[in-house]
């Protein structure tokens, strides 16, 4: 589906700013707990993509949905999200993402942290190249909002395709994504994660399409972003298969 002109200009500023090179950083969890990433070139910038950051206060708040449990970071790119899990009580932490560079970066974060014994890496497109016996407890999935397909979008803003994919998701992927993620719960307490930034339209909004696919949204946290590069309404919605 075509952006409005308001929706491109967004992505636009967003691709610009991530033409950054490589840098160390960190992520504000709560008051004076942050959180040290390495970002490389080429990968999506959670520390300053607002969804990403309030992704992970989100996170570090609810300790209680993690701690113990199996967890994935799908579309991991710096590992953020995966890495506040297996720092805060997760019993184990797969990271996945269709970007080779961003699975890399990921890798980087983990030893940085000293997690690689509760840790393993993925390149995968959604599932597909992830072992299909794998289950979780918990799913977190930071999905590309806006409904244009990275191909179609202007290559003279970025010629980095998997940048471009981060953000870009067409309509099809987040239907794949549900598709598939019923089979890698684990059971009927099993959730899945996912932030939304309501400027991108409904399209691919998780609340779109759940109840068709078997699944229903149990929890809304409703954030007003005011940092980062996304500012407006997001929110956090907790998932759950309403169909076994």
């Amino acid at each position: 589906m075509a952006l409005t002109q308001a929706q491109k200009d967004q992505v636009a500023m967003q691709l610009k700013k991530h033409q950054r090179e490589t840098l160390t950083t960190s992520v504000l969890l709560d008051k004076g707990i942050s959180i040290d990433l390495v970002v490389e070139h080429g990968v999506f910038g959670s520390d300053m993509m607002s969804s990403g950051i309030y992704l992970a206060r989100f996170l570090y708040a609810h300790k209680i949905l993690y701690t113990g449990k199996s967890c994935l970071d799908m579309g991991c790119g710096p590992g953020l999200q995966g890495l506040i899990m297996a720092i805060y009580g997760a019993r184990s932490v797969d990271f996945s993402d269709i970007n080779s560079a961003a699975v890399e970066n990921s890798r980087r974060n983990i030893l940085l942290h000293k997690l690689q014994k509760k840790c393993q890496v993925f390149v995968s497109d959604l599932f597909a190249q992830m072992p299909a016996e794998k289950q979780y407890d918990i799913i977190v999935f930071n999905h590309p909002f806006f409904p244009e397909e990275a191909g179609r979008f202007g290559e003279e803003i970025i010629d980095d395709a998997m940048l471009r994919k981060s953000m870009l998701g067409g309509t099809e992927l987040i239907k794949t994504f549900f598709k598939e993620a019923k089979w890698h719960l684990k059971n009927k307490e099993s959730i899945i994660i996912m932030p939304y930034f309501h400027f991108a339209g409904t399209e691919n909004d998780p609340a779109t399409h759940a109840n068709s696919y078997g699944f229903t949204i149990i929890q809304k946290e409703k954030i007003l972003s005011q940092q980062g590069l996304q500012r407006g309404e997001i929110s956090i919605y907790i998932i759950k298969k309403t169909i076994p």
